[in-house]
Order: C-alpha cells, then sequence, then structure tokens
C-alpha cells in the first residue's frame, strides 16, 4: 500500500492544482485538491471525488489533464510513454480508451479526436501516429466503424484494418489487387443480363480530363478576422493533378446505366468502374457472336466461289445439276448446270406432273453453264426438270410457276 501511495503522490506532483489540497480517505483512497472529507470513488482522484469502478480520475480544464515526457535512455529496444494492459474478463475491453465530446451544444473546439498520435524521431522512417499490432489469428490491427458501437463485431480473419462504414482518400490508393464479393451465396435475384450490352456500351463517352483542385474550411483560423482557412484538398504538384485522366462523365452514363452512378456524401456523383467490367465482357460476347455469324457467311461465299472456280478447270467439274432461281416464279427463271468435260451429250428435259415431256434443251457448252426458262411458255403449276448426260439421270428437281 505504501508504494501504491508514493506512486500516486509522485503522479500527483505532475499537476498543478491552485491551492491543492491532500486528503487520504478511510479506505486509503487518494485525492488531491479536494475541500470535503467526503468518501472517495476512485483510488486516485484529482479535483473531484472522482468515479465508481475509475482506479484514477482527473478533472483539469488545463491543456492537458495527463502529460508523460519519457526522456530516459534505456536498453530496450522499445520504449513506452504511457503502456496500458487490460487483462479481459468479459465484456468490453480497452487497453487505451480516448472519448471526445462536446457538452455544451455550442461550437467551442476546432478538432475533436478520441486518441491522436504524432510521430517524428525514427531516422529510419518508422513513424507512426498511431499503430496497431494484431497478436491473435482474428480481428483487426486497427478497427474503424462510423457505427455507434464496438460489441457485437466478429471479425473471423486476420486483418491489418478493418473499417465499418465509408472510406474516403484523397491521395493515392496502393494496393496490389482489388477483390470485391461475388460468391453466389451472397447473391439474390440472379439472372442473366438481358438485351444487348454492345449498344450502350458503344454509347458511353470517353473523355479525357483533369481534376479541379477541391477545398475544405480548416478548423484553424485567421489571426487578422478568425476566419476559418481554406486548405486544398489535393497536392498541386502530384501527378494526380498535373496529368491527364480517362474515364466517363457520371451523368452521362446515368442515362444508360443508372445503378452504376451513385452520389456520395458530399453531394458529388461517383461511377462504380469494376461493374462496367462484367458488361464490357458482355460486349464482347455479342461482337464474338457477330464475328462468328459474319465468318460463316463468308464461309457460304467461298465455297461457292470454289464451285466457279472449279468450274472453269474442266477437269475438276462434276455434272451437276441446280435448283432454279427464283423459285416460284412467274416470268422466267434460271436452272444453272455443271457439265463435266468428259460428258458426250447433255440435255435438260422439262416435265409435267404426269410424267409427259413438255420441252427439251440441249446443253452443248461444258462446265458452268446455265438454261432460262420463260414462264410465258408454261401454264401455271408444278413442273419437273432433268438433267440427262450420255443416258444417264443426274438429278431432278422441281419448280413452280405463278401467274
Amino acid at each position: 500500500m505504501e508504494k501504491t501511495l508514493l506512486s500516486m503522490l509522485m503522479i500527483a506532483s505532475c499537476f498543478s492544482v491552485a491551492n491543492a489540497q491532500l486528503m487520504v480517505d478511510e479506505n486509503g483512497r487518494v485525492g488531491v485538491g479536494i475541500e470535503t472529507n467526503d468518501t472517495l470513488l476512485s483510488e486516485f482522484t484529482v479535483n473531484g471525488r472522482g468515479q465508481n469502478e475509475v482506479a484514477v480520475c482527473i478533472n483539469t480544464d488545463d491543456l492537458a489533464g495527463l502529460m508523460i515526457n519519457r526522456t530516459g535512455r534505456m536498453t530496450s529496444s522499445t520504449h513506452y510513454g504511457i503502456y496500458a494492459l487490460s487483462e479481459p474478463h468479459g465484456g468490453t475491453n480497452f487497453g487505451v480508451y480516448g472519448s471526445s465530446t462536446n457538452s455544451t451544444g455550442t461550437q467551442t473546439v476546432w478538432e475533436s479526436c478520441g486518441v491522436g498520435g504524432i510521430a517524428n524521431g525514427s531516422m529510419c522512417g518508422a513513424n507512426f501516429g498511431v499503430a496497431g499490432l494484431l497478436s491473435a489469428t482474428s480481428g483487426a490491427g486497427i478497427f474503424g466503424s462510423t457505427a455507434q458501437y464496438l460489441g457485437g463485431v466478429s471479425i473471423e480473419a486476420a486483418y491489418a484494418g478493418y473499417f465499418i462504414g465509408n472510406v474516403n482518400v484523397t491521395g493515392t490508393l496502393y494496393v496490389p489487387t482489388i477483390l470485391q464479393p461475388s460468391d453466389y451465396r451472397l447473391k439474390s435475384d440472379v439472372k442473366s443480363v438481358s438485351g444487348t450490352c454492345l449498344d450502350k456500351v458503344l454509347d458511353m463517352n470517353i473523355v479525357e480530363f483533369k481534376y479541379k483542385q477541391r477545398e475544405f474550411k480548416s478548423p484553424l483560423r485567421s489571426v487578422e478576422d478568425s476566419t476559418r482557412k481554406c486548405v486544398s484538398w489535393y497536392d498541386e504538384e502530384s501527378a494526380f493533378m498535373k496529368n491527364k485522366h480517362y474515364g466517363l462523365i457520371a451523368q452521362e452514363l446515368q442515362q444508360l446505366y443508372p445503378d452504376l452512378v451513385v452520389e456520395g456524401e458530399d453531394g458529388y456523383l461517383g461511377v462504380n468502374y469494376i461493374e462496367i467490367i462484367p458488361l464490357l465482357i458482355r460486349s464482347i460476347q455479342e461482337l464474338n457472336a457477330k464475328i462468328e455469324q459474319y465468318e460463316q457467311g463468308n464461309a457460304t461465299i467461298r465455297k461457292a466461289q470454289s464451285r466457279t472456280a472449279d468450274a472453269t478447270n474442266l477437269d475438276a467439274v462434276v455434272t451437276t445439276l441446280y435448283q432454279n432461281e427464283p423459285n416460284p416464279f412467274s416470268e422466267r427463271t434460271v436452272i444453272r448446270v455443271d457439265v463435266a468435260e468428259d460428258v458426250a451429250t447433255a440435255d435438260l428435259y422439262i416435265y409435267n406432273m404426269n410424267g409427259e415431256q413438255l420441252t427439251e434443251y440441249p446443253i452443248t457448252e461444258r462446265g458452268a453453264t446455265s438454261i432460262t426458262i420463260d414462264g410465258g411458255s408454261l401454264n401455271a403449276g408444278m413442273y419437273l426438270y432433268a438433267l440427262i448426260a450420255d443416258g444417264q439421270v443426274i438429278d431432278t428437281k422441281r419448280m413452280i410457276l405463278t401467274k
């Protein structure tokens, strides 16, 4: 108890309290600046009775409630101005807890920080204003949340930093990769994108631009007129401000894909560029389908060209009868034939549906040739036509005459 009391007295000597009075109550609690003999609530308290379940309680209007200046040299490689250890016994445990509140309801402070840290002592670049180290298999070295609570948050893996809420970065964010949750188990109402994406993607207006400087009002005030100073958001000499950038105009994209444009807390519109990637993939798929369709059409054309080229090479020609074009016809139609070089005689015969021969067209040319049938010489109806070469029926087809 004597060591504890001595330590408390040493701490008390660090505070400047006008007309300070020192008292020790019947329970051995120590108070500084206490003018009554009431029972103290804290083991050590300054300018007040303290609070229940608080070991040391300091009430002061000075700049700092507690200041520790560690200047001595030690052989250890790690030194602490304040070292706090909280053994968990259920509930929420804090090694260091900082709370900055304003109960007046008026603007009485410029900046409010629960815990603030400034580092400027290492010559090797290891300066950290606030550092958080995780020594467990799950949790976070630094945790930040816009929710007004800590209890109930369970982190199942180990992270250097874990944040619940929006994160704003005014400089460059350096990351080797970005992962966006995409597991099927995390999604509902899943369906394939309907309609075409290619047309909308082609309508996207890609622009080049430079960013304007943005400013915010600093809590620091001008000495001359006490007005709040405006501070630039970005470094004018940075590559971010000097280089050209490429992207989309949010208002234009909003007309095509409104779900990809989000209004930020500052009122400005932002673009979800990551989710444009699936639309680009879908557009490539659509374009590929058109290319395949085009190639199939070209294959048909090349096949026809190959047949025509082979027809000029009489040694490669195979005697063939083709469908008349057009079919049906009303005035005239063309029947194409290929006749091999070694064919002695070839004729095209026209028959009615009863098998009666109506007319005959001798074919004297070899290779690719054609015969034109005049519809005026026949009555409307269905007819058969056959190619006979050297007494052999090569093929028979139908044609229809309409009037």
